[in-house]
């Protein structure tokens, strides 16, 4: 091959390369969108207060853990869990394509996360425990701009309070409360109860602290308001019954407080509660009684 024909070979081969870079360098433009990449910044802050809050309180004297997660068509895509104290606490920072998402945030106190598969079901278990909780549920459409929303969360929980006027014997070393007619598991989309849970609480007494004891118990109504059935089962050491009570129809609402007063270890065993409005704020000794807390916002009074 002679040089001229030589020369010719590589002025082609070098117009072909030249050709392909400039392709290539086409296809991975930086101007181009790509909305299947995840590089859309989505951040999520809590609100420092929520309106079924007490100013007075910090975010710490009701929640201890935060759950923030996003769903796309009813799929998880991403969950972030957060514990009080650590680092960024309050705030999540997530990265998504652009698109309309669903995204849910659940603040709460009890020893593990609940499932979160799905917003239908947002899932506490007696091994968890049941605690007061708040949440938010929201679309929220992902731009290529960075967003911070604000989220106020509300309380999904009504609380029974029981109070134990009487002294316990010295052999009670721990109490079992087992109840019906509320929910464990949360519908984040409607805000009510979405199962019917067998809730049940254990917790350890020490009798020598003296009358009254106070114990709260949390559910997720599954209407606005409705009835639980409660059974308070007290056992020593061995694990032997010394006392039991069963209470039914103990009214109950979302945001709201029922507070449950009585003897417990005198008395009848079976008690039903009428909820008559024209006896309020009235205790039999062996009875207990159901008043209202309106810290949370409202009130309710019942006696049986």
């Amino acid at each position: 091959m002679n040089m001229k024909s030589l020369y010719a070979l590589w002025s082609a081969i070098i117009l072909v390369a030249a050709s392909l870079l400039s392709c290539e360098k086409a296809v991975f433009d930086e101007d181009n969108e790509n909305t299947d990449n995840e590089n859309c910044k989505l951040t999520l802050c809590v609100s420092t207060k929520s309106k079924a809050m007490d100013v007075t309180r910090s975010d710490g004297d009701y929640w201890k853990h935060l759950c923030f997660v996003v769903y796309k068509d009813g799929k998880k895509l991403k969950a972030v869990n957060q514990t009080a104290g650590t680092e960024g606490y309050g705030q999540a920072s997530i990265s998504l394509a652009q698109g309309t998402y669903q995204v849910l945030v659940v603040a709460h106190s009890s020893a593990n996360n609940p499932s979160v598969a799905s917003p239908d079901k947002v899932q506490f278990t007696n091994a968890d425990g049941y605690s007061d909780t708040f949440y938010y549920y929201s679309d929220i459409t992902v731009t290529a701009e960075p967003q911070t929303h604000y989220v106020e969360l509300v309380r999904a929980t009504a609380m029974l309070r029981f109070i134990v006027n009487d002294d316990m014997p010295q052999s009670v070393k721990s109490l079992k409360f087992y109840y019906t007619g509320g929910s464990g598991a949360l519908n984040a989309k409607t805000g009510m109860g979405c199962v019917d849970s067998k809730q049940t609480v254990n917790v350890e007494v020490d009798p020598a602290a003296g009358a009254p004891y106070t114990f709260e118990l949390y559910t997720i109504p599954k209407e606005a308001s409705g009835t639980l059935s409660l059974t308070v089962t007290a056992f020593d050491g061995s694990g032997t019954t010394v006392a039991e009570k069963q209470i039914k129809n103990i009214k109950i609402e979302r945001n709201k407080i029922t507070e449950l007063s009585g003897e417990l270890f005198n008395g009848e065993n079976i008690v039903d509660d009428t909820s008559s409005e024209n006896n309020k704020d009235t205790q039999t000794e062996g009875m207990f009684v159901i008043t209202a807390n309106t810290e949370w916002g409202g009130t309710i009074n019942a006696t049986y």
